[in-house]
């Protein structure tokens, strides 16, 4: 059985993980210029896209200084249960992301949550020069329309969603702002969740994943989503 046209739609930094695990690596990696650039960003000055560009490569220790900083990241306990009751009902679960995939992927596997359950992962393509141990943002192209003012656009990824499709987006920040008015069910907390009461956006709001998965679960029994 499935549920019909339902897709999700998940960021990871705040969302997924306990904190922003870019903002972690900066804050115990990187030199100290790194907060000229977010201090930029956070004036407007320039975009996420550019701020992400300059700090990443001033992260220090290559890798393995990365994945010792990622041992102490927690992901939301409910990730699990949310992935298997998307296999369950055959919805694709994508994880839509303006952080780093090397990250990603390696959280994900120390958490025992198989990324072959995934419908896709994106987000921005983290290089790692191994002789020299520094590290570099290979951010994707865009397509003609720019609409997310971020690194990572997650509008373009909703309109890549077949006609029809009954969208919705799980998100915690600013990231998220701009998405969030195209979802079809859309899933807040935190700073997202202060962004739709200011915006008037309808929205369910949530603790940890679990509550999604509930969420989804009493629309299927009530007959509001659709099993085909």
């Amino acid at each position: 059985m499935e549920i019909s046209s339902l897709q999700i739609f998940c960021d990871f930094d705040g969302t997924i993980t306990r904190g922003d695990t870019v903002d972690l690596l900066l804050e115990k990696l990187a030199l100290d210029e790194w907060r000229h650039h977010e201090t930029l960003w956070e004036q407007g000055k320039i975009s996420a896209k550019e701020c992400m560009s300059k700090q990443v490569p001033l992260i220090q220790g290559g890798w393995s200084a990365v994945e010792s900083v990622l041992t102490t990241v927690e992901l939301d306990p409910g990730l699990g249960d949310l992935v298997e009751w998307c296999s369950r009902w055959n919805v694709p679960f994508s994880i839509v992301s303006d952080g780093l995939d090397r990250v990603i992927y390696w959280l994900l596997e120390r958490a025992g949550v198989s990324s072959a359950h995934m419908n896709n992962i994106w987000a921005n393509h983290l290089l790692i020069d191994e002789d020299s141990q520094k590290l570099a943002l290979e951010i994707p192209t865009r397509a003609h329309r720019h609409v997310c003012p971020t690194g990572h656009c997650k509008c373009q990824i909703l309109d890549m969603a077949p006609p029809g499709t009954l969208t919705a987006v799980i998100g915690d920040g600013r990231s998220d702002f701009c998405w969030a008015h195209r979802a079809d069910l859309l899933f807040a907390k935190d700073g997202l969740l202060k962004h739709c009461r200011k915006q008037n956006l309808t929205c369910m709001t949530y603790d940890d994943l679990s509550d999604v998965r509930a969420v989804l679960q009493r629309l299927i029994d009530e007959g509001s989503l659709a099993v085909a």
